[in-house]
């Protein structure tokens, strides 16, 4: 195993361990009321602020949607097809289908944890279960594979840092939205970021996404 591959493989079951904890912590009861005082305390503060606030929070949620996420995928996916990068594409299709099936099939079911009651929802959403969250599992593992699979094809170092900064703002802001609109405890969003970004890892190490570039020069 190269070095890349061993420090995503550290990473990636760090980024799991790290999630099982914050779980453990919400089944055992810890976490709860420290979930409770942040939604309350979050919404005290917002509570004042102007509607567009709230109409910016429920955009930044809509790129974590399925149907957003899903054709910002695709059109990627293309341009990969494009320069005929395939086993870039087997990654971020595997990634995707993978992590959206995980969470709402795997963990939600397993977790049955209710979404918060104790404000009032700033947007619809679906009845499904909270733990972990769908949007923030979702963004950080199909962004963060994107992001990956653009590194490697714009390698240049400001071309890199510029990368991931704009991937990690709209995968930190997806996942507030989500506990600023009322429909995720805050754990539920840091175990879903833990899961995605874990998954993306993991999966890299499998496909060897990062061996495409050199596989088409």
């Amino acid at each position: 195993m190269d070095a890349v591959n061993a420090r995503f493989l550290k990473i990636g079951l760090a980024a799991w361990v790290a999630a099982a904890i914050v779980i453990a912590l919400v089944l055992t009861g810890v976490m709860p009321p420290l979930d409770t005082a942040a939604m309350l305390g979050l919404r005290a503060i917002t509570e004042p602020f102007p509607d567009w606030t709230d109409a910016t929070m429920r955009g930044a949620s809509w790129f974590g949607d399925g149907w957003p996420r899903s054709l910002i995928a695709l059109a990627f996916i293309g341009y990969l097809v494009w320069r005929k990068l395939y086993r870039a594409v087997s990654y971020v299709l595997y990634t995707a289908l993978g992590i959206a099936a995980l969470n709402a099939w795997v963990l939600k079911a397993l977790f049955h944890r209710p979404r918060p009651e104790i404000v009032e929802r700033l947007t619809d959403v679906d009845a499904t279960w909270s733990l972990p969250s769908g949007h923030a599992a979702n963004s950080a593992a199909v962004y963060g594979a994107m992001a990956l699979i653009a590194t490697v094809l714009w390698w240049r170092k400001r071309q890199r840092h510029a990368i991931w900064t704009v991937t990690g703002l709209l995968v930190l802001v997806i996942g507030l939205s989500r506990i600023w609109l009322g429909v995720h405890w805050p754990s539920d969003v840091v175990a879903g970021w833990l899961v995605g970004a874990g998954w993306a890892l993991l999966l890299a190490v499998a496909l060897k996404p990062v061996q495409a570039r050199q596989a088409s020069v």
